[in-house]
């Protein structure tokens, strides 16, 4: 079972003196060599050091309203808060607390002031919306459970309400959500963002309709093709493994483990995605998703996958801490995000992506 699916906020507030700490809490392995997982370690002496420079990456390059933004195009302040803020949370730091924790929280009342009265969190410079408006939920949900309480506490858990009513009036008649609000239509990458920022707001006591989570999973299990990938939506044909990855986390952070449709699309991740041939157009939200799944999964799919993945992004990491990796909706600010996520993940700091 999935041990955080249903846990209280308190559970998650008595944490928040470890969280603070950082990941200086843990006791390091040394390094091991980039051609075996025999002696296999989560945690790694270069592992730290890489993700402690990303976060210092992250931290200058917060604006100075609290928000980050992509480079080149459309600026997805709210999908880049919301990562960035994820990728400081995964590192040890609360709202307020720990070496980042005013950025983290400059974070949290920046986003609170994109809300409009519809619920929705966005800001014109958002192509995409609901991706921001997803990232941004799971990243407020995972600090709601962490504030003891007070004035801040209850700005976000009003802003959550809100944010889980616009998505529930969003989801298309097929039970999937598309880029914007209003579209009635569906596909299947947003859809996942919105699945696991409801699970984030369940997790911390935030009313979410079942009947909404359940009609989303049924949707991407009939987006299922008959070699276990998830097509881009219902109807279309032809398996993407960016999307695949993103299934299947979907459904093990559901606890469906042993659903047949879990074992066909893991199946398929086994196969199909790898950390060398997920680079491509999609590289950074196929690995970001990918390794969610296999953490879950744990043992010698774990071991591998993340062992060759963290070789890589050691490999790949610039010297000033940021990671570009080359493909559609790159950025410095993604790209660092997503990989600080996938480095941290064997800390479990947050409960979303825990096992």
């Amino acid at each position: 079972m999935l041990r955080t699916m249903f846990g209280s906020r308190l559970h998650w507030i008595g944490l928040s003196v470890l969280l603070a700490g950082g990941a200086a809490a843990f006791t390091h392995a040394e390094d091991e060599s980039d051609s075996t997982t025999p002696g296999f370690r989560e945690v790694t002496e270069q592992q730290d050091a890489a993700i402690e420079k990303a976060v210092a990456w992250l931290a200058k390059n917060q604006n100075r309203d609290g928000s980050w933004v992509a480079t080149g195009g459309e600026a997805y302040n709210c999908a880049m808060t919301g990562l960035a803020g994820l990728a400081l949370l995964a590192h040890g730091n609360t709202p307020g607390r720990g070496k980042y924790g005013e950025n983290v929280l400059r974070a949290v009342r920046y986003l609170l002031k994109q809300q409009d009265k519809t619920g929705h969190i966005s800001t014109p410079n958002d192509g995409r919306s609901m991706y921001g408006h997803g990232f941004a939920m799971t990243f407020l949900a995972e600090c709601y459970g962490m504030e003891p309480g007070g004035e801040e506490a209850s700005r976000i858990k009003e802003c959550l309400n809100k944010a889980v009513q616009l998505t529930a009036r969003a989801q298309s008649s097929l039970g999937g959500w598309y880029y914007s609000p209003n579209s009635g239509t569906d596909e299947g990458s947003v859809t996942i963002t919105q699945v696991q920022a409801l699970r984030a707001c369940r997790n911390v006591g935030i009313d979410v309709p079942a009947k909404v989570i359940d009609r989303a999973i049924d949707y991407i299990k009939k987006s299922q093709q008959p070699d276990g990938g998830i097509a881009y939506r219902v109807g279309m044909t032809g398996s993407r493994p960016a999307i695949s990855a993103a299934g299947a986390e979907l459904l093990l952070m559901a606890g469906l483990y042993e659903a047949k449709e879990t074992k066909r699309i893991v199946d398929y991740v086994r196969k199909n995605v790898t950390s060398q041939n997920s680079q491509g157009s999609h590289d950074s939200y196929t690995t970001f998703y990918a390794a969610q799944a296999l953490h879950q999964i744990g043992g010698e799919d774990w071991a591998k996958y993340f062992h060759a993945r963290r070789q890589r992004y050691l490999r790949e990491q610039r010297p000033d801490g940021s990671w570009t990796i080359t493909g559609w909706g790159s950025s410095p600010v993604m790209d660092t995000a997503m990989a600080v996520v996938v480095l941290a993940l064997p800390y479990q700091y947050l409960p979303i992506y825990q096992k």
